[in-house]
């Protein structure tokens, strides 16, 4: 009675490790499965967020472009959200100097977990990454700007030159994209060249067909 009472708690015990064996595989391929999706999401979270930084830096060169307002990005200590400000009074207070104030229309940035802030250059000198602000020069050119972005694989910067009217986003695994910067003609000795359209010139005053008859 004992010897059988022996096997069939044996016989039990190896019912409980097979079904701990089956649970285990179960598990084992359920994370096969998920760990894709989730490291497919959260590159997905990064890469929409390198694209709203690159959104704001967009609307900043546009407020600069087209407002009357100096503006600029600030990226906060505290919290790491980028802003975009406005330098303005306080309407509360009419004899109060002008102050950078958030721009109401623009919501600041914050990057996703894992998405790290690792290199920021104005005018191609490096600053705190953790910390800054870069704003437009009433009267002047506005500074240039890079803002490199990484994580979750992915590796981007995003560049506003000098004058442009516009930001680009260059990916470290891709191409250069196509992008139009603006030409100082006058650096480049071209300031005085004659303009001709329409079948006349500008420099001289003839038509290209009576130039062509002579």
């Amino acid at each position: 009675m004992t010897a059988g009472g022996g096997a069939r708690t044996f016989a039990a015990r190896a019912f409980t490790m097979i079904e701990l064996i089956v649970v285990v595989v179960i598990l084992a391929i359920a994370a096969v499965m998920v760990v894709p999706r989730f490291n497919g999401t959260a590159k997905q979270d990064a890469d929409n967020g390198i694209e709203r930084v690159a959104e704001l830096v967009r609307l900043f060169a546009y407020r600069d472009a087209m407002g009357s307002q100096q503006v600029a990005l600030w990226r906060d200590g505290t919290d790491g959200r980028i802003h975009l400000l406005v330098k303005d009074r306080d309407p509360a207070d009419d004899a109060a100097a002008a102050d950078w104030r958030p721009d109401r229309f623009a919501a600041p940035v914050t990057l996703p977990d894992g998405l790290e802030v690792a290199e920021v250059r104005f005018d191609d000198a490096r600053v705190d990454p953790l910390e800054w602000l870069v704003a437009s020069v009433p009267g002047g050119d506005r500074p240039k700007v890079e803002i490199r972005l990484v994580g979750h694989g992915l590796d981007s910067t995003v560049s506003l030159p000098t004058g442009s009217p516009s930001a680009v986003r260059v990916d470290a695994d891709k191409p250069l994209p196509f992008a139009r910067f603006p030409i100082d003609l006058e650096r480049q000795g071209r300031g005085d060249e004659p303009r001709c359209g329409a079948g006349a010139c500008a420099g001289d005053g003839r038509s290209s067909t009576s130039s062509s008859a002579a």
